[in-house]
C-alpha cells in the first residue's frame, strides 16, 4: 500500500519541484529586468487582439498612478503580506450577512495571476495565488511589485501596462499624467474591457473623486511607493480641459459664467451717489 501512494505522489513530487524551481528561477531573472509577455497576453493574442505594452520603471511614472491604484484596489497594500485577512473578513461577514460574494484579492495577488496563472474563478487557482503570492513577497520588494502590476495590467483590449494605456487613452506618457487622469485609470481596473477612463459621464466622475479622496485621506499607508511630486502653487489654476483631462473632470459647480470675459464684461453696480439722479434747478 505504501508503494502505491509512493508512486502516486513521486512524479507529482517531481513536476511541483520543478514549478518550484522555474518560479525560482523567473523571480530572480525578472527582479530587476522588464517582463516582456505574460499568460493574459498570450491568451488574448491568440483571441485575435493585438499586444500594447511599452515599459516604464516606476519612478518614470506620475507618482499618482501607484497612489491612485492603491486607493482603489488594495489600502493596506504597503503593509500586508500579499494578503489582506482584514479584507477577507470583511467579504465573509458580508456574505454571511447578504449573500453577496466580492473578491478581496491583493495588488500583489493580481500580480501574481497576471504573472503565472490564467483569467477566470475558479477555487483551484485561487489556491495557486494564495500560495504563489507568498514566494512573491519574499522574493520582491513593494516598491518592485507595483512596478511590475503597473506594467503589465489589462487597461483595454490589447492595452497592457500604464504606459501603453496613458497614450491610447489620453495621448500622453504615463510621467505627465496629472492626478485626476491617474484616478481615471485606476478607475477602470475593475473592469478595464468595458469602462474608458476618458468617458464623459457622472459614473465615472464619481468614481474619480472617489479615489482621489482616498488618496489624500491614505497617509502613512502610501509609504512603500513614490510620493506625489510637490506642486507649486498658482494664484490661477488652468481649466482641466485645456490641459486634455476629460469633461467628467471638472468640478460640478464651475462658477466661470460669473467671471468676465472679453465678449462678457463684468456688471459693475453703481454707487448710490452716482445713482442719484441730480435734481434740476428750478
Amino acid at each position: 500500500m505504501g508503494r502505491l501512494i509512493w508512486s502516486i505522489l513521486r512524479p507529482l513530487l517531481v513536476v511541483l519541484g520543478l514549478i518550484i524551481g522555474l518560479l525560482a528561477v523567473h523571480l530572480m531573472v525578472f527582479e530587476t529586468r522588464p517582463v516582456p509577455l505574460t499568460p493574459l497576453m498570450v491568451i488574448r493574442a491568440v483571441q485575435g487582439e493585438g499586444i500594447d505594452q511599452r515599459w516604464v520603471g516606476i519612478d518614470e511614472m506620475s507618482p499618482g498612478l501607484a497612489r491612485a491604484v492603491i486607493a482603489s484596489e488594495d489600502n493596506r497594500f504597503c503593509e500586508h503580506d500579499g494578503i489582506d485577512w482584514n479584507a477577507v473578513s470583511e467579504v465573509v461577514s458580508e456574505y454571511k450577512s447578504h449573500g453577496h460574494l466580492r473578491g478581496a484579492s491583493t495588488i500583489s495577488m493580481q500580480t501574481v495571476k497576471n504573472l503565472y496563472l490564467w483569467p477566470g474563478r475558479s477555487v483551484f487557482r485561487k489556491a495557486f495565488e494564495v500560495v504563489l503570492v507568498q514566494v512573491l513577497e519574499r522574493a520582491w520588494s513593494k516598491k518592485r511589485i507595483m512596478e511590475v502590476y503597473l506594467n503589465i495590467v489589462e487597461l483595454g483590449p490589447g492595452v497592457y501596462g500604464v504606459e501603453a494605456a496613458s497614450q491610447h487613452h489620453f495621448g500622453l506618457t504615463a510621467r505627465r499624467l496629472k492626478p485626476a487622469q491617474a484616478a481615471a485609470l485606476a478607475a477602470i481596473l475593475p473592469a478595464p474591457r468595458r469602462r474608458d477612463p476618458s468617458q464623459k459621464n457622472r459614473a465615472m466622475g464619481k468614481r474619480v473623486s472617489r479615489i482621489l479622496m482616498g488618496v489624500k485621506s491614505l497617509g502613512p499607508l502610501l509609504d512603500c511607493v513614490p510620493p506625489e511630486a510637490v506642486r507649486p502653487k498658482r494664484s490661477r489654476s488652468p481649466s482641466p480641459s485645456a490641459d486634455g483631462f476629460p469633461v467628467h473632470l471638472e468640478a460640478e459647480n464651475d462658477k466661470s459664467e460669473d467671471q468676465a470675459t472679453p465678449n462678457k464684461p463684468r456688471h459693475r453696480k453703481l454707487k448710490k451717489g452716482r445713482a442719484k439722479r441730480r435734481r434740476r434747478s428750478r
